[in-house]
This record gives structure tokens, C-alpha cells and sequence, in this order.
């Protein structure tokens, strides 16, 4: 037999005692207790407050650029009269339009920057705590800078597009931090409920920013009013995070197993933690062996898996539902007339149709919620697009 070939064998070998001895290693592991679970939970929901900020801007966002506050600080005087800017979303002053697409775009390349370059940075070398507190920080001096400006100018608008860059930058690091922070604290049998937490404050939060519209959508004020007012969140997370303990599992790995220990013993509630802290110190052991790039690409099985992987985030994100969220309140005020009260039906829709979700994670499982999700997705999608294109010949009438 050739040299290569035993050195094959001897790799396959090892990759097969390998798994063997994780295998043992997780059943040794499946007597761990998890004491108390109140701490987890209560740590859990508060990091999920990262998700208030997420959910309530992107709500506030489609309701307050129908206002008649945000048209005469950013619209009236400054491209066009008060006419031209209560015309339906295809006739308005074009500089207005670049603006409001600019409003949202530069929001969502802030959030591309703080979930994919600043969250994994802080998230590692500082800890998961330092992380959530980043993504408030951001979030609320993002907000300060869009709110507290006043209108008329177009120089004072290229402050503001700024600002936006700075509260997505806040957006995208909650979106990474605040999920990662409960799933490492939470007990195994939880997780999947635990980390869902996060989206249940995203859709709680969409949901209220719509009522919050609606209750200022006249007040001279209104559009500032209903941005300032989730303030509240990061300025709460900023306090209270120093108040939480540090996650075992980035202890462990950073700081020893002694303080992983003391960190863990808080969350759980009770002294005999010995039993999980193996079982952490096996995950962050496996994590050490992790494929190369070389052969995530190159191995059929790993090829499979990060296909699926990215596939449904994309998907996830590439249905739509983000657009109408965002520019709902422009097309719904252009063909129904009640943008403001339509974003609030939909967002409703959102908040009861997560709650039971999050009790079937771990219940009826992943995949199904996917499907029937999807499912759903078109359902919702045929019905909006139906309204947009028989409401359309509206729009044309007034416009012409």
C-alpha cells in the first residue's frame, strides 16, 4: 500500500475515533443540571431589548415619512411646495424621493457594517456583554443625530443620512449580539425558545412604533417624537448590562475556566456546575477543529450545509416584507389613503403570528415553522400585490 493511501486511512482513522469520542462525550454530558432557570430566562428577555430598537425603527421608519412634520422639515420649501410634497409617492419633487430612498438605504449598509464587521470584532475580543452595549451606544447617538438637527436645509439632510448610517450600525450589531448572548446562557432544552426572544421584541416593537405613529401623526413634532421616544431601550440596555454576568462559554475560552465557573454559577443558581462546564469545555474544544475554508467548500456534505444555511437567511430576507414595512406607509397612503393604519393591521399581523412561534421552536421544529411560514409569505405577498395593482389606476388618475 502506497504512503498516501495509509496516510489516508490513518486521517480516516482518526476522524472516526474522533467522533466516537464526542459521541461519548455528549452522552457522559446528558446528565447536566440546569438549576434555576428564572436567571436565564430574565437575562435572556433583557438582552432581547436590542431587539425593540431593531423592530421599533424599522415600524417607525414606513409611518413617519407619510407625516406631514417629516414633509414640511425635509419636502416643503425644500423641493417643492406643500402641493407638490402630498402628491402620491411616483409624482413627489425627485430630490425628495432620492432622499427617502436614501433615508433607508444608508440605514441598511449601517446595518451590514455592525453585524458583519464590528459585531464579530467587539464580540470576541471584548465579550458578548461588550458587544450588546456597543450596539446601544451606536443605536442611541444614530437616533440623537437624526432627531435633534432641525429641517429646511439640504446640508443639514446630509447630517442627518449620516446618522442613519450610525443607528443601522447599532441595528446590525444588536441583531448579532443580542441572539448569541441568550443562546450561550440558555439551557439546552430553552434555547431555541430563548433565542427566539430577540424576534419577539423585534415584531413587539414594530408593533408599537405603529401605534406611536398614530398617535403623533398629527402633532407638529410627530415624526421626531415617535424616533425619540424608543431611547428608552438602548439607555436602559447601556445601564443595566453591567448588571449581567459575562457568558461561560466566551469566559471559558478567554478568560479560564475558573471565572466560566463563577459566571455560570450565578446564571444557574446553584454550586454543582461541573457536569456543563464539561460539556462547554467539549464545544469550545470542537470549535478548535474546525474545516478549513478549503474543505467547506471542497466536501460535498459541508457544501450541502452551508448552502442550506445561507439559502434560508437570504430567502428570509429576499421575500419582501421588508420593503412593505419600510415604503408600506408611502404605497398604501398613495392607493388606500391610511398608510399609517395599514402598517399598524400589518404589524399586528406580525406580533400574533410570532407568539405562538416561539413556544413551536422546539416543538414542531424548524423546518415545519419554515414551510408554513412560507406558505404564508405567498399567500400575504398575492394578496398586498392584488391591492397595490387594482389600486393603482388611483394613483394614475390623481397624477395625471
Amino acid at each position: 500500500m502506497s504512503t498516501d493511501k495509509v496516510d489516508e486511512t490513518h486521517q480516516y482513522v482518526d476522524k472516526i475515533s474522533a467522533k466516537l469520542e464526542n459521541e461519548n462525550h455528549h452522552h457522559q454530558h446528558g446528565n447536566v443540571h440546569y438549576g434555576k432557570r428564572r436567571a436565564a430566562v430574565g437575562l435572556a428577555a433583557f438582552s432581547s431589548l436590542g431587539g425593540w430598537f431593531f423592530g421599533y425603527d424599522q415600524g417607525v421608519t414606513g409611518g413617519i415619512v407619510v407625516m406631514s412634520s417629516f414633509k414640511n422639515d425635509f419636502c416643503n420649501g425644500v423641493y417643492g411646495n406643500q402641493s407638490d410634497c402630498n402628491l402620491p409617492v411616483a409624482a413627489l419633487p425627485s430630490g425628495y424621493r432620492q432622499f427617502l430612498v436614501l433615508f433607508t438605504l444608508l440605514y441598511n449598509i449601517g446595518c451590514f457594517i455592525g453585524a458583519v464587521f464590528i459585531s464579530s470584532f467587539v464580540a470576541e475580543k471584548f465579550g458578548r456583554r461588550a458587544i450588546i452595549f456597543t450596539s446601544a451606544a451606536l443605536f442611541l447617538t444614530g437616533t440623537l443625530i437624526v432627531i435633534c438637527p432641525p429641517g429646511g436645509s439640504a446640508k443639514i439632510m446630509i447630517l442627518i443620512l449620516f446618522g442613519r448610517v450610525v443607528e443601522g450600525m447599532g441595528v446590525g450589531c444588536s441583531s448579532f449580539s443580542c441572539p448569541i448572548y441568550a443562546s450561550e446562557i440558555a439551557p439546552t432544552n430553552l434555547r431555541g425558545m430563548l433565542s427566539g426572544f430577540m424576534q419577539m421584541t423585534v415584531v413587539t416593537g414594530l408593533f408599537t412604533a405603529n401605534i406611536v405613529n398614530l398617535i403623533f401623526q398629527n402633532h407638529n413634532w410627530g415624526w421626531r417624537l415617535s424616533n425619540g421616544l424608543i431611547l428608552i431601550a438602548p439607555i436602559t440596555i447601556m445601564i443595566g448590562i453591567f448588571f449581567c454576568p459575562e457568558t461561560p462559554r466566551w469566559l471559558f475560552k478567554n478568560k479560564g475556566r475558573d471565572l466560566a465557573e463563577k459566571s455560570l454559577k450565578r446564571i444557574r443558581g446553584i454550586d454543582d456546575v461541573a457536569a456543563e462546564l464539561d460539556a462547554i469545555a467539549d464545544a469550545v474544544q470542537e470549535e478548535g477543529n474546525q474545516l478549513s475554508f478549503k474543505e467547506l467548500f471542497t466536501t460535498k456534505k459541508m457544501l450541502q450545509r452551508l448552502g442550506v444555511g445561507m439559502g434560508v437567511h437570504i430567502l428570509q430576507q429576499a421575500t419582501g416584507i421588508n420593503p412593505i414595512f419600510t415604503f408600506g406607509g408611502i404605497i398604501y397612503e398613495s392607493v388606500l389613503g391610511k398608510g399609517i393604519i395599514a402598517l399598524l393591521v400589518l404589524a399586528g399581523a406580525n406580533l400574533l403570528s410570532t407568539i405562538p412561534a416561539l413556544f413551536l421552536f422546539d416543538r414542531l421544529g424548524r423546518r415545519n415553522l419554515l414551510i408554513f411560514g412560507g406558505l404564508a409569505m405567498v399567500i400575504g405577498h398575492l394578496v398586498a400585490a392584488t391591492v397595490f395593482v387594482t389600486g393603482c389606476d388611483v394613483v394614475k388618475t390623481m397624477i395625471n
